[in-house]
């Protein structure tokens, strides 16, 4: 499944959307990528990880014009994410 169409199972969107709405939730994809990645490090966001996880979430955030609450909710998760990757860097040049 395409993460677009994830993004809007996630979302409850039930509707056919148009190439607007697509265009304008693949703009908020991307900018949770980026937002992630720069923050945890490399991601995976196409299996079921934790960095996707954030990333819906993100989006779903962002759509109710609340990307502020997002961070303040999800700070932990980000770090401790952020904090195992290192860890598992580290590990695998030991």
């Amino acid at each position: 499944m395409k993460l677009l169409d994830e993004v809007k199972n996630y979302l409850d969107i039930t509707w056919e959307t148009t190439e607007t709405e697509d265009a304008k939730l693949e703009s908020m994809i991307e900018r949770a990528k980026d937002a992630l990645t720069k923050r945890i490090g490399e991601c995976d966001f196409d299996e079921e990880t934790q960095e996707k996880t954030l990333l819906l979430n993100h989006v779903m955030y962002e759509r109710d014009k609340a990307l502020p609450d997002f961070w303040r909710n999800y700070s932990g998760d980000v770090i401790s994410l952020r904090i195992r990757k290192k860890v598992q860097s580290y590990e695998t040049r030991q």
